[in-house]
């Protein structure tokens, strides 16, 4: 599974659970902050060198996503603005 850059020159990624086990990807893309966005129980220890959020949504067409986004927005610019990188996985 990559990281996969969204936008440009910013240190902003997405990618699948699967992506945190890359941990030399991770540490060139100089990944400080994950954002998870699932319902499903997480190994912790994959999180320990990151700041995490948890964003608990379903894969549902009528899952209200917007109201989580003040949160991961304040969540992302913290770790972007503070020089590092974030992972947004699913």
């Amino acid at each position: 599974m990559s990281l996969d850059r969204v936008v440009g020159d910013a240190n902003l990624y997405i990618g699948g659970l699967f992506s945190l086990r890359r941990k030399e990807a991770m540490r060139k893309a100089n990944i400080t902050h994950v954002v998870s966005v699932l319902r499903l129980p997480i190994d912790a220890d994959l999180f320990q060198d990151y700041k995490h959020l948890v964003i608990e949504v379903d894969d549902v067409a009528d899952e209200n996503i917007l109201e989580h986004f003040p949160t991961s927005n304040a969540f992302i610019q913290e770790g972007l603005g503070g020089g590092g990188g974030v992972l947004v996985h699913w």
